[in-house]
């Protein structure tokens, strides 16, 4: 039962941060990462060969095979996605915008995809990393322990991006960025260049999916292709959506319970006959619930600060606003 609630959490601090980083590209700017997964997963694929040493047995093969601390390969598989990031942004996000830059990204996910699927000497093909070393070596823990070290790890991290997003959220940058996402054209007209910004938190939500992916490695001790199809950055997305795009908090909401508490959910949901159908039943689960939110409540269950304020603070001020009309002086309708 410990093992049951620690991996719960364990799970949903690695997807907190994995939503937090999309916050940052989505919920800030407005750049719709379709991709976003795909740096997860560069992440998991360098912390594993940095850390691995290199291969003993017949038949697999993949680059570098260096023995380096845990936290070494930590850093390093941030430091690839955010230089991924980089890179894509120079190609296509910083010349593309709106549903141009969704396709880019998806098409940049799939070559990335068939690329290590492909070409087996990079990281083993279709077969994948295994036999990661935990971030405990080879320490006489169980399980449990195992389980309760990285639940340490992975909290002390998501509430670290969870400070930065909040300071980046609260400073003159963060303002910027908002007001990119709204309207880039009049703040290029104030003389701020767009896609400067936008790189910069571009680069830090892909740092930040690196780590989350060095994470999830390390908790499952593999990774291979099938782990980052499409479906989980649409998760991802969905998770952000419902729980309230520009809100840290809702970020984590979001991951926590749409989803980690949905696909438990989805568990004891009928099967139809097939009991394989799991994952397409917490598909649908998630799409419902999607569909719920956009329809009743668009702004997510924790809603972006800036609007609740507007709804109170500013509509109230707009309302005892005077103006002057030839029948005499009249509250703004």
């Amino acid at each position: 039962m410990l093992f049951f609630f620690t991996d719960l959490l364990v799970l949903g601090c690695i997807t907190s941060i994995m939503v937090v980083g999309l916050n940052l590209q989505y919920g800030y700017t407005g750049l719709l990462n379709f991709a976003f997964y795909m740096y997860v997963a560069i992440g998991a694929y360098i912390a594993g060969v940095t850390t691995m040493g290199p291969t003993t047995l017949p038949g697999v093969t993949y680059i570098l095979g260096w023995s380096l601390p845990w936290y070494v390969g930590l850093l390093l598989g941030g430091v690839v996605a955010a230089i991924a990031g980089a890179i894509v942004f120079a190609f296509t996000v910083r010349r593309l915008r709106s549903d141009y830059l969704a396709i880019v990204t998806v098409a940049a996910a799939f070559i990335v995809y068939n690329v290590i699927n492909s070409f087996v000497p990079l990281f083993d093909g279709a077969t994948g990393l295994f036999n990661v070393p935990l971030i405990t070596g080879n320490a006489n823990l169980s399980t449990e322990q195992e389980s309760l070290v990285v639940l340490l790890v992975s909290a002390v991290i998501l509430v670290l991006f969870v400070w930065i997003s909040m300071r980046i959220f609260r400073s003159p940058f963060g303002r910027l960025l908002r007001a990119i996402r709204e309207d880039e054209a009049v703040t290029s007209a104030f003389g701020h260049a767009s896609w400067r910004p936008q790189l910069w938190v571009f680069v830090i939500g892909c740092f930040m999916a690196g780590i989350a992916g060095r994470l999830f490695i390390f908790y499952i001790t593999a990774w291979s292709p099938s782990a980052f199809l499409p479906l989980e950055s649409f998760f991802l997305l969905a998770a952000l959506i419902i729980g309230g795009t520009g809100n840290y908090w809702g970020a984590v909401f979001g991951a926590f319970v749409v989803i980690e508490g949905l696909a438990e959910l989805s568990r004891y949901a009928p099967t139809f006959g097939n009991e394989a159908d799991a994952g397409a039943i917490r598909a649908i689960i998630i799409g419902v619930a999607l569909i719920l939110v956009l329809r009743y409540r668009p702004e997510g269950i924790f809603p972006e600060r800036w609007l609740k304020w507007y709804r109170t603070t500013a509509s109230a001020a707009r309302k005892r606003v005077l103006y002057y009309v030839p029948d005499g002086i009249r509250p703004w309708p």
